[in-house]
């Protein structure tokens, strides 16, 4: 055996863990001077060119431009903004003068001489208490060897002037705490420290050296959670402890290198960065580098800050962006990795012998890898020609293992027995038929202890390891579909049976006593995704889960009944999946060719990871999964092996949170956008106007690493009845939404798939446009209500007076006309007496005419007189004409009203004269044209209206030729009234009117 040199545990962070931010992601300018983080969890970098606020998607940036609505007066900010959560502003310094922006309003206030700051602004510190300090000079204005150091305090809206120190050409200092609450001025002199009130407590000089020809005392310290002080030196570099009480001091770290700030993560390990070195120092004071790792993940030149958020993100501000690095160790244990960027010892089937030594096939390499329980990496050389050994490098990747575990079985040139100590090994040429060397061959031990290989049906072979014997179960069986070209094998729970895959095929369900008992495949009914198979398994129920190439990971029940198929639109890294384990809970773990998941078959929930979570690489292999005896999980894919237990992977998985960060729009009616950053306005019920034509919700999930990879899904109660997911897109448009009440519920995934522990709920109100409101519409109502009786009041007024005009008309004419007429008929009749026989006809004519003048007057009288307008009425008058005209002629007649149920109904006064005078005209043909003695009137109502029958006994007189019009004025008066008229001759004369109203 040889040692085979490869790298399993080269960082114990792994440089996968680390994310950048630069100007290629958004960043509006790539030098970061300083960062801070709000109670909202928005980051706040500070730049040359203005301050940058961040929530993980979107970048709101505060400058000089006139024209921005976040206008600041200066823009080139110094080396440290501070936030006061409590009052919820930001302060800061930019070209030397300080200033601090109210979070909720954006509104900047400038503090000048007038607020007792002398000279310049230079440093900035705020302490525990809330208490803002600041570090001025006045070396611009001040007389030569006259500048001062001012240390000042906010007070009252005033700072202060606490101390004052003489300031020497070169200028250094900075403005630190340490954790008891005292102030650090470290200037060319010294070290002052000083207590909240201001006053100084101590002196101390920890290093001297030359500066630029002076000598100069700077130093720079920091101090942890224990107040325990670091320092590092200008002249010896490195890193320095320093025990106040005596003042001695340890070199701890002496590297060369000129360190000038740390920060104590969570962990309480301390990250320490020079110009471009970054050192983190564990809890046992062991020192690892990161310098490398950092630059080879993206170029820099110096770094200006470091920051650890709310999420224990180690954020590192450097001059072309900023590193994000994940504080905690990699969630997964590289075993057999190369150090090769990207490909490395690409790995297949992985396998343990008794000894809990665990093999694995390094493809790339054509050689079988181990490493046994006390960490020693090895290779197994197998005793194999040239020829056998080239044939197996892609076609043996399935491993079974004898009952004793010393012998590993293999399919190559033939069935190949490998032994786990000297590599020896043997070949059974008479398999060379049931393998494929084109492609792979899978093998598995059953329960039985035999071995079952093949890649057909009628191939498929039963081997027995210790007695060498074997069978071919199918050989002399009729087999309908003779399955070929198999990719995996699997013992169901149940005896005697093995679930295939294929790579063409789909699913099959063999029985060994038997034969197929159940494909499944596109074609089936129930269908599978895939037909192409690279994994199959069984849950502790009986359930089958199958691994597809392209069609993602699905569910087959226990009865055979229903599949179940689970994509990336699910949640699934990738729809290649290659292997997946069961844990004690029955959960899966499931490589895939771009990440691996935890899958929680009882909620269907996936949370993925990725190489920025430790992964050896992002891609896995088919046939490289296995569980180890004490209870590892291995998969490997194209750089070695990831080892890990499910609980501790699990334990390290945080959740993340979200929050909404703005509301926006347009609004139509006034032809303006509107927008509402809820990092500033409290959260409420999004009241949106009928005139918005549309508006759009986002927020973020402040988890800043790997955010590109944070996924959402949204679903608006009210409107929709179900899920939908967003991808990385964190916000959502709506157009033109209906009137109502609505609540926008948001929920989002990590990088890893951890899902975030509350759902994020906003309510929605759409106003309803007014002419669609309640009160619009009862008022559109009162509207037509009033107008509609307006009208009828005015013409109700209108038939009133005509009416009474009527009235009037027909009163004066009965009154008056009528004496004149009936005075004209009396005179004419007395003269008549007297008068001669010539004069006697004259006279009798103008009294007949005067007799008919005053009859046509008392028809018009009584047709337009408002007092006679009922149906009683009209049949009244038609008895009083009929006794007029047919008595004296001795003809009777005879008027049947009994159908009329409402003989008070009125009649309009055109209706009534029109009936009234086709009534007339009737009995005026009557007498002029038949010889009747008896005439019958009838009235009757219909269903239909009312039928008005004029009807005599007599014949026409066929001497007689009319010249008149009154049968077409009875039609003419018919059609007035929408009725028909009918006129028949037979068996007298008769007059038959239908009209389309009862009477």
């Amino acid at each position: 055996m040889s040692l085979l040199f490869v790298c399993y545990s080269v960082y114990a962070q792994n440089p996968s863990q680390i994310d950048v931010l630069t100007t290629d992601d958004g960043l509006p300018f790539r030098s970061i001077t300083c960062m801070a983080q709000d109670k909202n969890q928005m980051m706040w970098f500070g730049t040359e060119v203005g301050l940058i606020r961040y929530d993980g998607n979107n970048f709101k940036v505060y400058n000089s431009d006139r024209s921005n609505p976040f206008y600041i007066e200066n823009e080139q900010i110094g080396g440290h903004i501070e936030i006061d959560d409590t009052a919820n502003i930001l302060w800061f310094f930019a070209n030397l003068k300080l200033y601090n922006l109210d979070l909720t309003t954006d509104k900047v206030t400038a503090f000048n001489g007038s607020h007792g700051i002398k000279g310049d602004v230079v440093n900035l510190l705020r302490t525990e208490d809330g208490s803002i300090w600041i570090k001025t000079e006045d070396y611009l204005t001040a007389n030569k060897g006259e500048a001062k150091h001012y240390l000042q305090k906010l007070i009252n809206d005033k700072f202060e002037v606490k101390a004052t120190v003489s300031r020497i050409q070169s200028g250094n200092s900075t403005l630190t705490k340490d954790r008891k609450g005292h102030i650090i001025l470290n200037l060319d002199q010294g070290s002052f420290k000083f207590n909240a009130n201001g006053e100084l407590l101590d002196t101390y000089k920890l290093s001297t050296f030359n500066w630029q020809g002076n000598v100069s005392n700077f130093t720079l310290s920091y101090f942890d959670r224990n107040n325990k002080q670091y320092f590092f030196s200008q002249k010896e570099f490195g890193i320095f402890t320093l025990s106040e009480g005596g003042l001695s001091s340890k070199h701890i770290l002496n590297n060369g290198v000129l360190f000038y700030q740390g920060i104590q993560d969570d962990e309480d390990q301390i990250w320490f960065s020079g110009d471009t070195d970054l050192f983190r120092m564990d809890t046992n004071g062991v020192f690892k580098d990161y310098t490398q790792q950092l630059m080879s993940t993206l170029e820099y030149s110096k770094i200006n800050m470091l920051f650890i958020d709310a999420n224990k993100l180690l954020w590192v501000a450097t001059d072309n962006g900023l590193f994000k690095i994940r504080i905690e160790d990699g969630l997964f244990t590289s075993v057999f990795a190369s150090k090769n960027q990207g490909w490395g010892n690409t790995m297949r089937g992985i396998f343990e012998d008794a000894n809990g030594t665990i093999y694995a096939k390094s493809e790339s390499r054509n050689k079988i890898l181990f490493k046994t329980i006390k960490g020693k990496i090895d290779t197994l050389h197998l005793n194999l020609k040239k020829n056998a050994l080239e044939i197996s490098q892609y076609v043996s990747i399935f491993y079974a293992l004898d009952d004793n575990k010393k012998n590993a079985f293999t399919l190559g040139l033939g069935l190949m027995k490998i032994n786990l100590e000297t590599g020896a090994t043997k070949i059974y040429d008479e398999f060379k038929s049931s393998i494929n060397l084109r492609s792979q061959n899978p093998i598995i031990k059953l329960r039985n202890g035999k071995l079952l290989f093949g890649q057909s049906l009628s191939q498929l072979i039963l081997f027995n390891p210790e007695t060498e014997a074997y069978s071919m179960p199918f050989e002399n069986k009729n087999i309908e579909n003779d399955f070929t070209d198999f990719r995996f094998f699997k013992e169901s729970k149940t005896d005697g049976v093995i679930w295939i895959g294929t790579r063409s095929d789909g699913l099959l369900k063999v029985n060994m006593n038997g034969g197929v008992e159940n494909q499944f495949s596109k074609d089936t009914n129930p269908r599978i995704s895939r037909n192409y198979i690279l994994a199959v398994d069984e849950d502790l129920e009986g359930n089958t889960w199958i691994g597809t190439y392209g069609g993602g990971l699905n569910y087959l029940s226990a009865d055979g009944k229903t599949i179940k198929t689970f994509t990336k639109n699910n949640g699934l890294p990738d729809n290649n999946v290659v292997g997946f384990l069961f844990d004690d809970n029955q959960n899966m773990w499931i490589s895939t060719y771009n990440g691996l998941c935890y899958f929680n078959p009882t909620t269907e929930v996936f949370q993925n990871f990725y190489a920025e979570d430790g992964l050896t690489h992002f891609e896995f292999n088919y046939s490289s999964f296995y569980k180890d005896s004490n209870g590892n999980f291995y998969f490997g894919g194209m750089n070695g092996l990831n080892k890990f237990k499910p609980n501790e992977v699990l334990k390290q998985s945080e959740t993340p949170n979200m929050r909404f960060t703005e509301f926006s729009g347009y609004n139509s009616k006034t032809k303006t956008d509107f927008k509402t950053d809820f990092n500033q306005t409290k959260l409420s019920t999004l009241e949106i106007s009928p005139y918005d034509q549309y508006f759009e919700v986002n927020w973020t999930m402040p988890s800043y690493f790997q955010n590109n990879k944070n996924t959402y899904s949204t679903k608006l109660e009210g409107f929709e009845n179900r899920w939908f997911y967003h991808g990385n897109s964190s916000s959502i448009r709506y157009n033109k939404l209906p009137a109502g009440d609505y609540v926008l519920n948001v929920k989002g995934k990590d990088s890893r798939g951890n899902e975030s522990p509350s759902i994020l709920s906003i309510p929605i109100t759409v106003k309803q446009i007014f002419y669609k409101k309640w009160w619009f519409i009862a008022l559109a109502i009162l509207a037509v209500i009033a107008i509609m009786y307006s009208i009828f009041r005015y013409r109700f007024k209108q038939a009133l007076a005509m009416e009474r005009l009527r009235t009037k008309i027909s009163s004066d004419l009965h009154d008056d006309v009528g004496s004149l007429l009936s005075g004209l008929a009396m005179q004419t009749e007395l003269m008549e007496i007297n008068a001669s026989e010539a004069d006697k006809l004259k006279l009798q004519k103008i009294a007949g005419i005067s007799r008919n003048a005053i009859s046509q007057m008392r028809d018009l009288v009584w047709s337009i007189d408002s007092r006679r307008e009922t149906v009683n009425d009209l049949i009244e008058r038609m008895h009083e004409l009929a006794e007029e005209l047919l008595l004296p002629k001795d003809i009777a007649f005879q008027i049947d009203s009994s159908s009329i149920r409402n003989p008070s109904r009125k009649l309009t006064a055109q209706t009534k004269q029109d009936i009234f005078l086709i009534y007339k005209e009737s009995i005026t043909n009557v007498l002029r044209h038949s010889d009747a003695t008896h005439v019958k009137i009838a009235l009757t109502n219909t269903f239909k209206g009312c039928e008005f029958t004029i009807k005599d006994n007599g014949s026409k007189k066929e001497s007689y030729k009319s010249t008149g019009l009154g049968l077409s004025n009875m039609a003419m008066r018919a059609e007035k009234l929408k009725g028909d008229i009918e006129f028949k001759t037979e068996n007298g004369f008769g007059v038959h009117l239908q009209l389309p109203f009862n009477l």
